[in-house]
This record gives C-alpha cells, structure tokens and sequence, in this order.
C-alpha cells in the first residue's frame, strides 16, 4: 500500500506539471481566442451599464435621405444643420462624416464658416487601405475644415478574429498615436472627467514605433443592454427645426450616418443575428462608458496566466483528492466557478479575466486522473464486492443467515422436493412496553445476540434459523403428522421467552408472537409462504389470547378484510363518510332531556355501514384514532352550538374519549381552543372515559382531568365495574358520574348479582355525592327499577335510539 501511494503522488504531481506547460501554451498562442471571446459576449450583460441622457444622434437616416436627396448631400446642407445646432448650447458636436475632398469652393467655404463659427465641432480621421502595395494612408479633412473645427478625433475600429469590434483605441496615427478617439476629444474639450483615461494600459513599445498606423491605450467598449437606446433625432426634422430642439442643450451630439446601405456598420457582441451597428451608434457607446467610467480593461497576459494557473491548481487537487464518483461533478464545479469568476470580475473590477485555458485545463485533467485510478479502484471494487458477497446473505450482527438467504433455502426446498411437508415459523419480538425503551443502542445490540444466542439452544433439531429484521425471526421446521415438530418448536419458543432476559443488571422483558404457514398445504412456492406466515403473525399480534397463530384460508380472508377496512377509514374523513348520531339521556324524576350521547357512524359506499366496534379497534391500532377523535369533538361542539341556537340551552353533550386522545400531550389545548372558537360554555360539554383508559397512566388522568375540570368540563366514568380500577384509584379523579355498563342493566330482570351489583354502585356514588346514569336501558322493568333505587339519568332504547341531527332535534321539539 505506502508504494501505491507514493506512486499516485508521483503521478498526481507529473500531471500538474503537464497541466502547467499546457496552460502556458494555451495562454500565449491564443488558440483558445474564440472561446474566450464567446465567453465574454455571453458575460457581458453582467457589466451593462445604462445609456447617459448626455448623448443624442442626430441620424442621416433614411426619412432624411428621402426628403434631402441622394446621398452625399452639398456640404451646404451641413452648414445649414451646424448653423441650427449653434442656436443650442450643446457640450461638442462630432460629425461623423469623411471630408477629405472638396466638392464646390462655395459649399467647403460655407461648412468651414459654420464650423469655425460654432467653436464646438469636432471632425475625423481615419486609416484607410487604399492597397496592398501602398498600404495603410490616412484619411484627414480638408485643411480649410479642419482649421476651424474645435478638434480632429480618430475614429479606428480593430476587428477580433470573429469579426466583431470589442476594443476601441484611446489614441491613434500615422506613425505615432497622436490623434484622440472622437469621443475622447469631444469629452475632454467639454471638460468632463475621465479618470479611467490615464489607467488605460499603454501598448508596448513595438507597436507604438511600427510604419503605418499605430494605436496606443486599447480598452474594451462596455455595451449597454440592446434595449438600451440613445436619444435618436432624425437629420431633416433637425435642420427643418420641426421638433423641441431645447433637448440639444447640455448634451453631445454625434451627427451620423445610419440608413442602410450607405455609411458604416460594425458587427459588434450586442447585434449577434446578423446585424450591424452603425459607426455613430459605436461612437456613442465609447462615449457613454467614458463618461460614466465604465470602460472596460483586459488583464496582461502574465495576470490572465497567473489567475488561470490558481485555479487549474486548485481544482485539479480537488480532482486528485476526492473520490472517483465526485469527479466529474467537481471538474463542472470549477468550470462553473472558473466562469463565475470571470463575471464577477467583470462585474465588480471591470476587468475581463479570459477563462479558456483554465476551462480547457481542467477537462483534461479530470479523463487523465480517471484513466490512472481506474484501475487501482476496479482491485478495490473487487475486493469489496467479495466481502458484500459474503456479508450479503447474513446478518452482520447475529451472524444469522437474512431474509435473502432464507427464500433462496425455501425455494431450493420447495424446488427439489427435499421434504415432503415444510412449516416456515416466524417469531417476533415486541419490546416496547419494557425496560428495553430506555436502554442505550449498546445495549440493545447485546440484547439481540442474547436473543440469537437463545434461538440457537432451542434449535435442538438444528433446523434453518434465519434473521429478517430486529425484531424478527424465522425457522424452517420439516413437519409431518406424526411428528409435532412445528408444535414442540412453538411451545419451547413461548417456553424460553416467558422468563426475562438479564444484562447489566437489567431485565428485558419479551413478548414472542408467531404465525405458521405449512407447505404444501397453505402455499405452492417460496413467496406464498412467507406472505401467508406474516398474515398469520398478524393475527397472532392482534389477539391476546395465543402467542402463535396457524395461517388458514379464514385467517387470510379475515385479515385482508382488516387491510381493507384500514384503507378505507384512511379517507374516511376526508369523504364525509363520518356521521354523528345522538341518544338522549333522561331525568329519571322529571323525564326530561338532560344531555345527549354523540356516537359514531361510519357509512362506506363500498362496505356500508360498519359498526364502532369493528372499526374503533383498527383505527385504535393504526394511529388514526386521534385524527378521528379530534374530527368528532370538532363536530359534536357544532352540533352543541346549534341545539343551543335553537333554545335548547339546558342541553349537555356527552362526548367519548379514546385513550390515545385523552393522553395525547395537545388535548386540553385543543378542547379550549374548540370551545372558546365556537363560544361554548364548557359546562355543556361532558367527557366520558374509561377505567382502563385512566388506569394506564394515572398521574396524566389526573393531570388533564383537573385542567378540564377547572375549565369548566365535566367528566363521567364510562362502563363502570367492567375495568381494573380500584377506588383507591378512582378517589384522586374529579369526575361527576359514574355510568353503569349496558351488560348489568340488560340483566336486572334475569340475574340477581347483576342487580346486587347496580345497587351496590348506586349506594357508593351516593355516598360519594356522585351522580348515577345507566346505559342499556331497553325495558320498562329497567326503567322502575333504576328509578326506585335512586339512579339519576337512565339512556337506552326505551325512551330513544341514537338518532341523526335532524331527527334529535324533531324529537327534542316533541318533548318540549
């Protein structure tokens, strides 16, 4: 391994010395330029800045070429514009426009008049290639022209190898840099600052001695967005004075030619279909980045080279260091990072940082780190995937074999007919009512070795054990009639879990379940199997009266139907399928409507109507509970809300809470968020509970029954005498009520420890002060003999069965 390593390092640090020499390479033969150049077009709305209102054309457009004639007009007709715009107190004119021949002495003379008279125009020179034999020349105006105007600015354009004009050229001429650009001469006769002026970088000393043309202090034109547009006057309504010229004052004037087909246009990074800019449209956007000192600079060729250098180093370590998979996304990390840099540059500094060779450095570097650890990695690979191979089908704690191993051994069985009957047992754990809930993972994790270390002692017959998660446990157990040994398995099983498990001094008490599925008899291959042993193990987890469970066809159908109740009452709510009804329950003296007892209906389209007692516990076990209890106690709260609206004020509705509900840490927020929501008295609500639901944690019973109570709620213990609870117990609790179950009142007339019983209750709530309401109550014989003996409210279908809203109101009217 160190000679791997110290061989990687040797050739990590040999490409970066490879990507080094190319970077320099690249950087310094320029063949990456349009790249860069592309990049820079697609950058350049970062660095946009706004077009200055300072700057106005006047356009030789096509409606003037119509209106003043064929074009090139008499220098008159140029007189005759300068001596309108003198009218205006402009900052400086520049006139876009060769004169470098004559045309009549008259019209010359009466332009140099105007010029001279003006004192703020501005003339042009340019370079011009007459032919490859003589080269460059200059093009000057006419000296009588030029010795009047205010100033001579060149106006050179340099073309990329694209084609496209990025760079303007501060000074320029024939042999010298002397001429100003036309919007630099404008600028400084106007006296504007131009503090980027003197930043721009010379060019070297090569180019400023070479025959011809020369150019000096190069810099890059910040373009403003297409959308930005400088103020445009069309030449005819200028000279006709046909527009508000007082819009002239204060501004430069760059007087240009732009209808098409005559003039000059350049092609430029703003206008990429096709089209072309305008040289006075160029011009302005010189001047518009002068005057607001945005020009934009390029980094020497030893700072583009440092720069690119930084960051191939950088991402190509990040490359070499991290992991095979990460590569490819980190090289588009730094492309990504290496093109935000040049924008922020851009953006931020105004200096353009090209970005290719780095670019370019780094999508080599990623393919030639690849190509050396592929092959290091594949041995790795390997030998990892050997390891998988051998941990894949076992359980890496127990050792066990896993669920993979387990249907692989079923199918061989079942495939080879290895045995003639197959009982497939899975076991499962439940520990969270025990002391388990409170040990650290440690601990938990030794707890499952015990618990493996166990199924193999009871193994005795050496069957095949398998682990299919935490908590779950498989046996393969070769059956027949006559030999039990699914039976004796199952009975040692509930033998050896029914005694705690020790570690550390703690006991770790287990509840074992199991459900059986018997091949060929239940299943006809490897996944039936074990689909039929889990229903069967949910069965068994579902009843309390077995620890382990057959699977039959019964249990299947029983089970599905489960599963589709459970799916059902998932959107029950959601559908309106819930209803409420309401039975009444009646002064035993007076005979009159004291409360009513808010039941739960459930009507499903496809299973019809289900009673509480089939759906209660599945929505019990399945969590949904709560949302059901919170829906009912929304709704009964409703209804309360409406019997009062109609004057039945004296009206107490008795709601039934679930345990989970009861216990739930938000109950008693929400109840008093409910009824201060809907302005209830909380004296009309009454709250039934079970003995079994306070028993299982007394001091939170205790706890939400003082606040509600407090609050105003009143509370009856509902079923009473067929819990657990002991009036040791009963005696901490502020209920009002007791409420004697259905199954004693239904026997008054038949058993007499049935009505030892009642009466027994009767005398204690008496002696308690508490109030007595029976349940159940169908019979007259009932009704007398609860009356006589002292019980105060009597509820059952003697006087009504629970009925719908509307119905409870029609039979509250009737008895009113």
């Amino acid at each position: 391994m160190p000679g791997r390593h110290q061989q990687t390092l040797g050739i990590a640090l040999l490409l970066l010395a490879g990507l080094l020499l190319l970077a320099s390479g690249l950087r310094y033969s320029q063949l990456l330029n349009r790249f860069d150049t592309l990049s820079y077009d697609l950058l350049l709305p970062v660095q946009a800045p706004s077009m200055s209102p300072e700057i106005v054309i006047i356009d030789i457009d096509d409606a003037s070429i119509m209106e003043l004639g064929r074009w090139p007009w008499p220098r008159d007709i140029h007189a005759d514009l300068i001596n309108v715009l003198s009218q205006y107190d402009s900052k400086a004119i520049g006139l876009d426009i060769i004169f470098s021949e004559s045309q009549q002495t008259s019209v010359d003379q009466a332009l140099a008049d105007a010029i001279e008279k003006n004192g703020k125009t501005f003339l042009i020179t340019a370079p011009v290639l007459l032919s490859k034999a003589s080269g460059v020349s200059e093009l000057l105006p006419m000296a009588n022209l030029a010795a009047g105007a205010a100033g001579i600015g060149h106006v050179d354009v340099e073309l990329d190898l694209d084609g496209l004009n990025r760079k303007f050229h501060a000074y320029g001429g024939m042999g010298e840099a002397y001429w100003p650009s036309l919007p630099i001469a404008m600028a400084q006769f106007a006296g504007d600052d131009m503090p980027q002026l003197d930043e721009l970088k010379s060019n070297d000393l090569r180019q400023q001695m070479a025959v011809g043309w020369v150019r000096d202090k190069r810099g890059l034109i910040p373009f403003t967005r297409r959308q930005e547009q400088t103020l445009r006057l069309s030449y005819a309504d200028v000279l006709r004075e046909r527009i508000d010229l007082d819009v002239l004052n204060g501004k430069y004037l760059l007087v240009g030619v732009t209808a098409a087909g005559i003039g000059d246009r350049i092609a430029t990074p703003l206008y990429r279909e096709h089209e072309r800019m305008p040289g006075v449209e160029l011009l302005a956007q010189q001047l518009n980045g002068l005057l607001q000192g945005k020009i934009l600079q390029e980094f020497s060729n030893v700072q583009q080279w440092l720069i690119s250098i930084v960051i191939i180093l950088l991402g190509a370590i990040a490359i070499m260091m991290a992991p095979l998979r990460y590569g490819f996304a980190l090289t588009l990390i730094f492309i990504a990072l290496c093109i935000a840099l040049s924008a922020f540059l851009l953006a931020s500094t105004r200096y353009w940082f090209a970005p290719a060779t780095a670019i370019a450095c780094l999508m080599i570097c990623w393919p030639m780190w690849n190509l050396w650890r592929l092959h290091s990695q594949a041995q790795s690979q390997r030998a990892l995937q050997e390891k998988l191979d051998e941990l894949s089908s076992h359980n890496p704690l127990t050792e066990l074999p896993n669920q993979g191993a387990l249907e692989r051994e079923l199918a061989d069985i079942i495939q080879n007919q290895s045995q003639k009957q197959l009982a497939l047992v899975i076991c499962h754990f439940n520990w969270s009512d025990s002391s388990h809930s409170i040990y650290d993972q440690s601990l938990g994790k030794s707890s499952l070795l015990q618990i493996a270390e166990q199924l193999r002692e009871i193994n005795r017959s050496n069957y095949f054990i398998a682990q299919l998660n935490s908590d779950d446990f498989a046996f393969l157990v070769p059956d027949n009639a006559e030999s039990h040994n699914t039976l004796d398995l199952l009975d040692r099983l509930c033998a050896s879990f029914s005694r705690p498990i020790t570690k550390e001094r703690e006991s770790l008490i287990l509840s074992a379940k199991m459900g059986v599925s018997c091949w060929p008899k239940d299943s006809h291959d490897a996944g039936e199997a074990l689909r039929n042993a889990a229903t069967a193990l949910f069965k068994a987890r579902m009843d309390d009266r077995s620890s382990y469970c057959f699977y039959s066809e019964t249990i299947g159908q029983e089970v599905q139907a489960r599963y589709e109740l459970e799916q059902a009452l998932v959107h029950a709510i959601d559908r309106l399928e819930f209803e409420l009804h309401f039975q009444p329950r009646i002064d035993s003296q007076s005979n009159r409507v004291n409360g009513v007892e808010a039941l739960l209906r459930w009507k499903n389209p496809k299973l019809g109507w289900i009673i509480p007692d089939s759906f209660i516990p599945v929505a019990e076990h399945s969590g949904m509970i709560s949302s059901i209890g919170d829906w009912v106690l929304k709704k009964a709260c409703l209804h309360l809300k409406q019997l009062r609206e109609l004057g039945y004020d004296d009206i107490q509705m008795g709601l039934n809470i679930s345990p989970q509900q009861f216990m739930s840490d938000n109950f008693v927020s929400r109840v008093q968020l409910i009824v201060l929501e809907l302005g209830l008295p909380p004296s009309s609500l009454e709250f039934e509970v079970t003995e079994s639901t306070l028993m299982r944690d007394m001091d939170t019973a205790v706890k939400v029954m003082t606040e509600l109570t407090q609050f105003g709620i009143d509370f009856t213990i509902d079923d009473f005498g067929t819990g657990y609870s002991s009036l040791s117990h009963l005696k901490k609790l502020p209920y009002k009520r007791i409420k004697i179950d259905h199954s004693f009142t239904r026997e008054i007339g038949q058993s007499q420890n049935a009505r030892e019983i009642i009466l027994s209750v009767i005398e204690m709530s008496k002696r308690l002060d508490l109030a007595i309401v029976a349940e159940g109550v169908e019979e007259q014989e009932h009704s007398e003999f609860l009356t006589a003996n002292g019980c105060h409210e009597l509820q059952g279908f003697l006087f009504s069965p629970a009925l719908p809203f509307d119905e409870l109101c029609e039979y509250l009217e009737q008895r009113a």
